[in-house]
């Protein structure tokens, strides 16, 4: 079972982005990013930016297994993608992102009726 720490979600952000698409998504490094821990059993995980700083907040309750963990950063990554691209109020699951997430789900295996 894992034992999720921010150090394994900054350590999946970082493998990731060193993986198409996302090493060309001009992504912001780790050290720019609020990696947090919650418990909640709500959510998966959640993207904002707060006074420019983009947060990611991963749920320990939902996260036992890094394959779960991967998967759940790069959906993340694509919320923060988007938070960069787009005005915040379209930052969703509508086309653009499932667009984004078919790829991404394509290219590292990832259970897209999961994602």
């Amino acid at each position: 079972m894992l034992s999720l720490t921010p150090e394994n979600v900054v350590a999946a952000y970082s493998l990731l982005c060193t993986t198409p698409p996302f090493n060309r998504w001009h992504l912001p490094p780790a050290d720019e990013i609020e990696f947090h821990i919650q418990r909640t059993r709500k959510q998966f995980a959640d993207c904002e930016i707060i006074n420019g700083t983009p947060i990611i907040r991963v749920s320990a309750a939902k996260h036992a297994q890094l394959g779960t963990l991967l998967a759940t950063v790069a959906h993340e990554i694509i919320h923060l993608y988007e938070f960069r691209r787009l005005p915040a109020k379209e930052v969703r699951h509508g086309a653009s992102f499932n667009k984004l997430a078919d790829r991404v789900c394509k290219i590292h295996g990832f259970d897209r009726g999961a994602f």
